[in-house]
């Protein structure tokens, strides 16, 4: 037999892939396929973050637009106010943004300003159209609040009837005890005072300092109520619980609107502690009459004697020089929706009492402005009547 002929036996060995190799590779194609579908779904999610953020940037600059709009609107409103010595609720920048009754030609109205009808009786109260989105706007008075920045009065006794003030105002809304409400005037007038001297139960940046997150004392004038929290004694509910009744303003001497405070806030200005605010409410109870039309000078001395009437003392004037009737400083505040999204403004402003025929750029001026999303501070004011007088 030749040796050409002879089937070596290696010759018979199957070529297949033995089932091991065959499974690894199984697992192989399968963890790509897995890895390919989980790199797809970041990729999709990118693309859906994405576009949300566009969306949310796109709702953001139509709220800002909206909302500087509204803004310039009630400027021009503020503005065209004739009458300056008098400032009340019942002029068209109070009454701007309240809605109307809507009629058979109008469906909707938000916005409208009083308006005189007994010539035309067919004409409208004036009304803005903002399409789908809504804007809710109003206009407060700020000097119907006790300023903080007064308690910064550098004269002695001037300092000390704005201590009084203070110490009356956490009393009757029921802040805190006499020794807490001591030490919350101390911190915050070294808060506010120009030195680093620490006045008895005050703290001064020294104090501060030591504290886990260090910081120091501002050592002038609040900008923002904001700043309470950092000041020693003012927790957040404090803060919350004062914010209805107290404002900041860059001035010190700022004056209280009767036109527009609160019984707690004129209450406050006695010169001795308070035992009870019922004159005080009676006497801004007038407001909710239908025959009101506003305070006016002649008005301050029967206010001085509703102060009087709750001084637990009696027959003990006021603090000098803090009524008013008229106003320079408001805050315009703007909310608008889109779909399920908010934006809110608020624009603080300062309109020069006697620039009623000057520039709008000059006679009105904005001081502060902010901005959210969440719209916690939007509440429109109700309307004056006895019911809301309390």
């Amino acid at each position: 037999m030749k040796a050409d002929n002879i089937v070596h036996p290696s010759h018979c060995i199957d070529k297949k892939q033995p089932p091991t190799q065959r499974g690894v590779v199984l697992i192989v194609v399968v963890m790509l396929v897995f890895l390919m579908m989980t790199l797809l779904a970041f990729l999709v999610e990118d693309q859906h973050l994405l576009l949300r953020r566009i969306a949310n940037q796109n709702v953001a600059e139509q709220g800002y637009q909206l909302g500087e709009g509204a803004n310039a609107w009630a400027m021009r409103v503020l503005h065209a106010d004739a009458d300056r010595a008098v400032d009340s609720p019942l002029e068209d920048w109070a009454l701007l943004g309240q809605p109307i009754a809507p009629t058979s030609e109008q469906e909707s109205a938000r916005f409208t300003l009083q308006r005189d009808n007994s010539q035309d009786d067919r004409e409208q109260p004036a009304s803005l159209d903002f399409g789908d989105a809504e804007v809710d706007i109003y206009i407060t008075d700020l000097q119907g609040k006790y300023n903080l920045n007064n308690l910064a009065r550098r004269e002695p006794k001037a300092r000390a009837a704005q201590k009084t003030i203070f110490l009356n105002l956490l009393e009757t809304i029921g802040i805190a005890e006499f020794e807490a409400r001591e030490l919350m005037y101390a911190s915050l007038y070294d808060w506010l005072d120009e030195n680093s001297e620490e006045t008895p139960n005050g703290m001064e940046s020294g104090a501060y300092a030591s504290q886990p997150v260090p910081y120091y004392a501002s050592d002038q004038p609040l900008s923002t109520l904001g700043e309470l929290y950092y000041v020693n004694g003012f927790t957040r509910q404090i803060i919350a619980d004062l914010s209805p009744f107290v404002t900041v303003l860059p001035e010190e001497n700022a004056r209280i609107n009767i036109n527009a405070t609160t019984p707690e806030v004129l209450a406050s200005l006695s010169s001795t502690p308070i035992y009870d605010i019922g004159t005080v409410s009676a006497f801004l109870g007038i407001r909710g009459t239908p025959q009101f039309q506003g305070f006016g000078q002649g008005d301050i001395s029967a206010a001085e004697n509703a102060i009087i009437g709750v001084s637990i003392v009696g027959q003990q004037p006021p603090i000098a020089g803090m009524l008013s009737v008229s106003s320079s400083y408001y805050q315009i505040n703007v909310k608008v929706q889109l779909d399920s999204s908010f934006y809110c403004m608020r624009t603080k402003v300062f309109r020069d009492p006697s620039g009623a025929n000057s520039e709008l750029a000059d006679a009105t001026i904005i001081l502060e402005r902010e901005y959210d999303s969440l719209c916690l501070k939007h509440e429109p004011p109700r309307p004056i009547s006895n019911d809301s007088i309390s």
